[in-house]
């Protein structure tokens, strides 16, 4: 088997013994899965709240999905080889890391679905509320022609109630490029949409 198979193989293992652990530990509702094309490449861009964020979004999707780490934790040469077989993308925080921009968009040109935070950073308050969000999500999807889909995390991991995930309709950034919109303006469209789901009903179609 080559190598691609082999990390497609390791990445569902794994997938089975984080879903199992995160049933039994913690509550996860999951709506609007089907918003997310089953096919070609695919942005999400969510709220940042908790460390549990990458594999609690991991296991609510059926795609494969690759995500951002900070460069820290592949200094660990087995933990480093074990999350890269996860399809995480190393970047270096708080500087303009040009390999991991070239490497997502590459990722995204293949077809392939990646994960990005544009707040930065985790909000460590115990509210909804939505920081900032940077402009490198909408640079990177627009780079590749890929939508955008709006991710919300809704409430906490130890609470009874748990978190809800919902995943919002796409953005087609390369529709909305054409029409003149430019990187801020779509920033813009992913928070307004992003707020609407952090604060709207829990209500949508599944």
């Amino acid at each position: 088997m080559h190598a691609k198979g082999l990390t497609t193989m390791f990445y569902k293992v794994m997938k089975v013994f984080v879903t199992l652990y995160y049933r039994v530990r913690h509550k996860i509702t999951v709506i609007g899965e089907n918003n997310i094309p089953k096919e070609g490449p695919v942005l999400l861009a969510a709220n940042h709240k908790s460390l549990h964020d990458p594999p609690a979004i991991g296991i609510s999707v059926k795609r494969e999905m690759s995500f951002f780490a900070k460069s820290e934790l592949f200094k660990n040469k087995l933990f480093g080889a074990a999350i890269r077989n996860l399809n995480a993308i190393p970047v270096n925080r708080g500087k303009g890391d040009r390999a991991a921009l070239k490497t997502s968009i590459e990722a995204l040109k293949e077809g392939r679905m990646l994960l990005m935070f544009p707040e930065g950073t985790r909000n460590k308050d115990r509210n909804d509320e939505l920081r900032p969000l940077q402009e490198g999500a909408s640079f990177i999807a627009m780079s590749a022609k890929a939508p955008i889909v709006p991710v919300a995390v809704r409430g906490n991991y130890d609470d009874k109630k748990g978190v809800t995930i919902i995943f919002g309709q796409p953005i087609y950034t390369d529709e909305l490029r054409k029409d003149g919109l430019k990187r801020k303006d779509i920033t813009k469209i992913l928070e307004n949409n992003l707020n609407n789901l952090l604060n709207g009903p829990l209500h949508l179609d599944k």
